[in-house]
């Protein structure tokens, strides 16, 4: 694994509770509270699971995910539910061969809830749902040809929709608290308003770099090895859609964190967010043409070029520092 930024912070010279607060109240709570909706959207769709018929709700629900992939403290992180709504990048290619597996076999793993919970993540959550809507390899899973792909595909809608309200539920119920009260008396959590920053700011600059080594990276590959078929989301044709999306939402992190006063931090993350709208390459198809891949790759600076105007400007303004350790990154 490459390494990535941990943060060493160190004591601000005003309060930020103010950057913590916006934060909750108009990007976490409300981002988790639309992935769970259009997850609950998504499962109810599912009564009728042809592809056709999902993937209107699929592409919802994973434009919602893409306003908070980027979030991964809190509840997302217990019993590892960010990847099993999540599993990408799928390094091994494990998804379809532990979907193969499931029907195959045809057990009846999937007809309850706490059965389906039980099955390997790789064959849960968005991406699993993406090879039965759009890859050929299942194109029979679905009601026209197979009850059993029917009932896979609704026992993952329900899984996702499931795991998708718990999140939110606990993002509401406790954990903004816990967030809030950072250094309060009782908080095992956060034991000042500083760590509370640090998960927040954290999260900004490991989503930027996500994007840009993963996202935009992996398909790139090299110069002389293009790998388009290792983009996110490549067989529904939304990858360049994702990366615009995840930057549109770290650019509203960055400006609810900062309140405004990081204009070259703000200004570099627009210019990302309208290169990536411009590409016209909805699953990176084109990298392997070195001018498509000279594109994606302007891009790819762009996202880094943002990432080190947020240490540059919005760093000092909340009171940290960056450091660099080895550490696992996905």
């Amino acid at each position: 694994m490459r390494p990535v930024l941990s943060l060493i912070l160190a004591l601000a010279a005003s309060p930020v509770a103010a950057g913590v607060d916006d934060a909750i109240d108009a990007h976490i709570l409300p981002g988790y509270a639309a992935f769970a909706q259009a997850t609950a959207v998504l499962n109810d769709a599912a009564g009728d699971c042809s592809a056709d018929a999902l993937r209107p709700a699929w592409n919802d629900a994973f434009d919602a995910w893409m306003g908070v992939s980027h979030l991964r403290f809190g509840p997302v992180e217990q019993d590892g539910r960010s990847v099993i709504m999540a599993f990408w990048p799928d390094e091994r290619g494990v998804t379809p061969r532990a979907l193969a597996a499931l029907i195959a076999d045809a057990g009846p793993i999937i007809e309850t809830p706490a059965g389906t919970a039980q099955i390997s993540v790789a064959a849960r959550g968005l991406f699993a749902l993406e090879y039965l809507l759009y890859d050929p390899q299942f194109a029979g899973a679905d009601s026209g040809t197979s009850a059993y792909g029917c009932a896979l595909v609704q026992a993952l809608t329900l899984d996702l929709a499931t795991v998708a309200a718990e999140v939110d539920d606990e993002w509401r119920e406790t954990y903004a608290a816990t967030l809030r009260t950072a250094g309060d008396e009782g908080n095992a959590t956060y034991l000042s308003d500083r760590e509370a920053t640090q998960a927040l700011f954290t999260s900004l600059l490991t989503g930027l770099e996500f994007t840009a080594d993963q996202r935009l990276g992996r398909p790139m590959g090299t110069f002389d090895r293009p790998r388009p078929m290792r983009a996110e989301t490549w067989r529904s044709e939304r990858s360049q859609r994702n990366v615009v999306l995840s930057l549109r939402a770290l650019s509203d992190l960055a400006r609810h964190l900062s309140d405004g006063s990081a204009p070259l931090a703000e200004a570099a993350l627009l210019r990302a967010v309208g290169l990536a709208e411009a590409l016209d390459d909805p699953a990176f198809a084109g990298v392997v043409d070195p001018s498509g891949r000279l594109k994606v790759e302007v891009v790819q600076q762009a996202v880094r070029a943002a990432r080190d105007a947020a240490l540059a400007e919005i760093a000092p303004s909340l009171g940290v520092s960056a450091g660099f350790n080895s550490a696992d990154g996905d």
